[in-house]
């Protein structure tokens, strides 16, 4: 087996992690995010404030759609393409991911649930993971080289 097909199936991977990461956290913290602006701003803000982070939760896991495209693409031996695109997805993986670190850490200060934090943060995990290894497989991804 090629290396190729090694990085392409790291790509994979880390794209499935970003997938299973982003929709894994949306249904806690979502839920608590709501509860807690709700209680200091009112109903109204905390019903915009939800609806901004969904669209950001989703554009993360479109990320981690988009760098399987791009692995696919990559597969089929266009490289530039297939590179760009999974440094999109990646990179739309990254901005949710942070999203999600600064809400946990505003989150775990407010709230004294350990188990409800850690749950979080094992959430984030898989998306972390995914990140590192779309990262470190688009970066070993090279053009062969024909003689």
């Amino acid at each position: 087996m090629e290396k190729k097909w090694i990085w392409i199936l790291l790509c994979i991977i880390g794209g499935i992690l970003l997938i299973i990461s982003s929709t894994a956290r949306s249904f806690t913290f979502f839920e608590s995010l709501f509860g807690l602006i709700a209680a200091d701003f009112g109903p109204v803000v905390a019903t915009i404030v939800s609806v901004v982070i969904q669209i950001l939760g989703y554009i993360s896991m479109v990320g981690g759609i988009v760098v399987i495209i791009g692995a696919l693409i990559v597969a089929m031996n266009h490289y530039l393409l297939g590179k760009i695109i999974i440094a999109l997805g990646a990179g739309m993986g990254l901005i949710g991911l942070i999203i999600f670190f600064i809400t946990s850490i505003i989150e775990g200060s407010i709230y004294a649930d350990i188990v409800g934090i850690i749950t979080q943060i094992a959430h984030g995990s898989y998306g972390f993971v995914g990140i590192i290894l779309t990262i470190t497989a688009r970066l070993k991804l090279k053009k062969p080289k024909y003689t």
